[in-house]
């Protein structure tokens, strides 16, 4: 239905059109919140999770926080997170969660990663736990009552195939440490010391992304990087010139236009206006 405003003024007049602000960019803002938890501080791409949503990082490396500790899953195997380096060396410091206090009672099987994020880094070195064996081996160990296990032994290098035990689990431990594993007590210090990691991601987009001063995130179901930008409602691979715009928006979010500039001469001579 048309309608028509009357106005008793010949004289120009002025009328206030609402024209809505630029919607919220979720991925820009979103993805700009960094993950602290703890000693794990200011983290960002390519990590996800306790306040970053999935759209900000890859599918594998969520991190979760719990009484300021930082965890992350890998291959069925739960982590605590040591370190994160997200500059040059882009490296994971991790130790088993199952074995972060004590290694006679594991919950999870081998560590293992998956080779197309993951790469070890070099100074570390396989172990393996055996554990409740039913003969006797070099650098076995008898566990605290109470344990899922009665007796572990820690084994570098090749495992004597002659040798019958209820559980096996490799790890990684410090190169460095090693050498000293010649009680319990000195097993448990060097898994507690941890391993790194290093996780291979899309680096130079992202490097790209923030030069044109965009937020990093990541496509799940194209598999990709991409650019969250101040200036757009969808991601793209770099933000334009213009992205800083945002920071200073035109307020406030109504427009005066001056009648006489566009209603006809006969209308606006008597006051009146046709929408």
């Amino acid at each position: 239905m048309k309608s028509w405003l009357f106005f008793s003024s010949p004289f120009a007049f002025f009328v206030f059109m609402n024209i809505p602000l630029a919607s919220s960019f979720d991925g820009y803002t979103s993805c700009s919140n960094k993950f602290n938890c703890g000693e794990i501080t200011n983290v960002g791409f390519p990590f996800w999770g306790y306040g970053r949503p999935e759209s900000c990082g890859y599918p594998e490396l969520k991190l979760t926080c719990s009484e300021n500790v930082t965890a992350i899953g890998i291959m069925g195997v739960q982590y605590r997170v040591l370190k994160i380096n997200q500059e040059a060396e882009e490296t994971l410091k991790l130790v088993r969660d199952d074995y972060y206090d004590k290694i006679c009672s594991p919950k999870f099987g081998d560590t293992k990663l998956n080779s197309n994020l993951f790469d070890y880094v070099s100074g570390s070195v396989d172990v393996t736990l055996l554990y409740d064996c039913t003969s006797s081996s070099q650098g076995e160990f008898s566990c605290p009552k109470g344990e899922t296990h009665g007796d572990v032994a820690a084994v570098l290098g090749a495992v004597p195939g002659s040798l019958m035990c209820k559980s096996k689990v490799v790890i990684q431990i410090p190169g460095a440490m090693s050498f000293r594993i010649f009680s319990l007590e000195n097993v448990e210090q060097a898994v507690r010391e941890g391993f790194e990691v290093k996780y291979k991601v899309d680096s130079a987009t992202c490097n790209e992304c923030v030069g044109s001063k965009g937020v990093c995130g990541y496509n799940w179901g194209l598999n990709e990087t991409v650019c969250n930008c101040p200036n757009q409602s969808s991601a793209s691979r770099i933000c334009s010139a213009t992205a800083g715009a945002i920071d200073t928006p035109v307020l406030p979010s109504a427009k005066v236009f001056n009648m006489t500039s566009f209603c006809s001469m006969d209308l606006c001579a008597r006051g009146l206006q046709k929408f």
